[in-house]
């Protein structure tokens, strides 16, 4: 155990002098940022995030796409992308309702969390005392009164992930019986040790969600209309059977060339409510961010405390590849705490500055993000099942707004100055091959591939050498020393294409 310990220190250190360079780089772009940040350089980053998931969703056939930008109070950016119904030719909004997946578990988090402000349990109530029929589980030797609240929120159950149910899509689906993964139990046993190991579970946030109905007679679905949802005015936020279901159809993986929509819409009725069940729009989700920042500043103390949210989305537990004894769960999440590492909370995952929550069911995928630091928070929802809305995916495209829009809406305002290189801005492709954006950074003209996942990572900085004529002296890639670019004009004397090295690239406005 001791050897552990030592090992976590040692690797706690190790990354606390990568997280020094990384602040100091962080530092640095702030700095630049704070130098050209003005609205026309924020809608002109738009239009670059803008351009960049057009591309995507091309190369990929993404269907749809909706996401909003709060900065603290303030929606900077929300935006609906392609079609919520390829075949009816409805078109997404803001305001378009998506099946939110896991997401829905910071909704019974939430739930929880009241119950316990208002002192109807604690976090080290065991959940067999209010969930009885847990005991007919099999427990593998393990006790199970040491499942608690605290449990469900971190994922140390030792449950199995999903209710005991076949996710057949081909079966004519039945409506489940309320709670029907109670009679389920039997055929289901406890995996380990309950609070050693992270094992993320559905069926322990479904007890959750019993719970709740239990301690307050209401139904989870009513529980959080009444005590979240309406309290933050999410009017288009609702569970199945609540709410229009049909606005929008999920579509598969690509086979064959080929998206099927309207895949296994019962999936999150099956896998349950508390789990997965939310229905929930990018503007109803921007409120939900709005809400946090408010209560995280001590403004807001309408659902939870800030000591209680805080509390939330601090980790609280470290998913090291071990088990872990009380002692060694201690530490682990003392370090991760102290160095801004990352783990679990109550509810929320953590990610160095970045707290977060992801979800997905067939067809959908959706990604909750927030950076208390600058109150910037993003969410984004498709209707595609691999969609790469994850932070950590490479070509995540929350990551690319957060940098693209994010950053620039959270740095300090200087004075309002022009854009030097304005008429220059814009797609030029080939329609095939090359596809690269034109935009300034800083001052300085760049050009940004837009194929690549994260396009800002390594710009082509743009040094002028003649009328419409520039060259990258520093280039890396494949025209290393003789990268050149060069605005052509049509008759009207209005910038129509560049010529990138030997590649003529036409406009795309």
């Amino acid at each position: 155990m001791y050897f552990q310990i030592l090992v976590a220190i040692q690797r706690a250190t190790l990354k606390l002098q990568n997280l020094a360079v990384l602040m100091a780089l962080v530092l640095c772009s702030s700095n630049a940022a704070a130098s050209f940040q003005t609205n026309e350089l924020l809608q002109a980053r738009i239009r670059l995030f803008e351009a960049w998931v057009a591309n995507v969703m091309d190369e990929q056939a993404l269907k749809g796409l909706s996401v909003s930008l709060v900065q603290d109070q303030q929606v900077v950016y929300t935006q609906g992308f392609g079609f919520a119904d390829v075949e009816n030719q409805n078109r997404t909004t803001a305001d378009t309702t998506y099946r939110i997946g896991s997401v829905t578990k910071l909704f019974t988090s939430i739930a929880l969390m009241q119950l316990v402000e208002a002192e109807k349990l604690s976090l080290d109530t065991p959940v067999i005392e209010l969930v009885p029929e847990l005991e007919a589980i099999q427990a593998n030797g393990y006790a199970l009164d040491e499942i608690t609240i605290r449990s469900i929120l971190t994922h140390t159950t030792g449950l199995p992930t999903n209710p005991n149910f076949i996710l057949d899509k081909q079966a004519v689906f039945e409506p489940l019986v309320r709670h029907a993964f109670l009679q389920k139990l039997p055929g289901q046993r406890l995996l380990f040790q309950p609070n050693r190991t992270h094992k993320y579970s559905n069926l322990g946030m479904n007890l959750g969600g019993l719970i709740v109905e239990r301690l307050t007679n209401l139904t989870y679905e009513q529980y959080l209309q009444e005590f979240v949802l309406a309290p933050l005015e999410m009017d288009k936020s609702g569970f199945p059977g609540e709410m229009d279901e049909s606005q929008v159809v999920g579509y598969s993986r690509m086979l064959g060339g080929i998206r099927v929509g309207g895949d296994f819409p019962e999936m999150s009725r099956i896998l349950g409510l508390p789990a997965s069940g939310l229905l929930s729009s990018a503007s109803d989700l921007a409120k939900f961010l709005s809400w946090h920042f408010r209560t995280l500043s001590g403004d807001d103390e309408t659902l939870l405390s800030l000591k209680t949210l805080a509390q939330m989305q601090q980790v609280q537990w470290v998913p090291l590849p071990i088990e872990q004894n009380p002692a060694m769960a201690s530490i682990a999440t003392f370090i991760s705490n102290s160095l801004e590492l990352g783990g679990t909370g109550f509810g929320y995952f953590r990610n160095k500055e970045f707290v977060m929550h992801g979800g997905g069911l067939m067809g959908f995928t959706a990604e909750f993000l927030m950076n208390n630091h600058n109150k910037l928070g993003i969410v984004a929802l498709a209707n595609s099942i691999d969609a790469p809305l994850s932070f950590n995916h490479p070509q995540s495209l929350t990551k690319n707004l957060y940098d693209m829009v994010g950053a620039v809406a959270a740095a300090p305002v200087s004075a309002n100055t022009k854009l030097r290189y304005a008429e220059y801005e814009s797609v030029y492709s080939d329609g095939h091959n090359w596809s690269y954006y034109a935009t300034e950074i800083d001052g300085k003209l760049v050009l940004l591939n837009l194929r690549d996942g994260s396009p800002l990572a390594e710009p082509a900085i743009l040094t002028k050498v003649g009328e419409d004529r520039f060259v990258d002296l520093n280039h890396q890639g494949f025209y290393s020393g003789e990268f050149s670019v060069e605005f052509h004009r049509g008759a009207s004397g209005e910038v129509d294409a560049v010529i990138v090295n030997t590649e003529k690239l036409y406009r795309r406005n």
